[in-house]
């Protein structure tokens, strides 16, 4: 007997090296955030800037953005979540000003893994 690997949805979906983006100006963040996606077998790309990210964000699945680049960023971020609407998730703090709703999915932090991936498998869903 001989086993066939049958591809699951998300496989199909991240098919012709599509990825998720992270950016975090805090180093510790993006390596959480992106463990936790490559754990569950998505391929990430991690950036400091939205100057960045900006290249890479075009072709990407998602593109998953920490709060506290709008405050050292607030203007290129701030274009940068308009440009990505629905594509885009955005990490605030439970002290965080209310951003304006640019079409982004928001997150609070703290977050678990399975909060993550449930933002990103609502995306997924909402874009079919």
């Amino acid at each position: 007997m001989v086993a066939t690997n049958v591809p699951n949805e998300r496989d199909f979906e991240l098919s012709g090296g599509r990825t998720i983006i992270v950016v975090a100006a805090d180093q510790g963040l993006r390596r959480s955030v992106a463990f936790a996606l490559e754990v569950e077998g998505y391929s990430t790309e991690s950036y400091d800037t939205v100057q960045n990210a900006e290249d890479s964000s075009k072709g990407a699945l998602c593109t998953i953005l920490d709060d506290e680049i709008l405050r050292s960023e607030p203007q290129a971020a701030t274009q940068f979540l308009k440009k990505l609407g629905a594509r885009g998730i955005l990490l605030v703090d439970g002290l965080s000003a209310l951003q304006p709703n640019l079409g982004n999915a928001i997150l609070t932090k703290p977050f678990t893994g399975p909060d993550l991936l449930g933002v990103i498998n609502s995306l997924i869903e909402a874009a079919r």
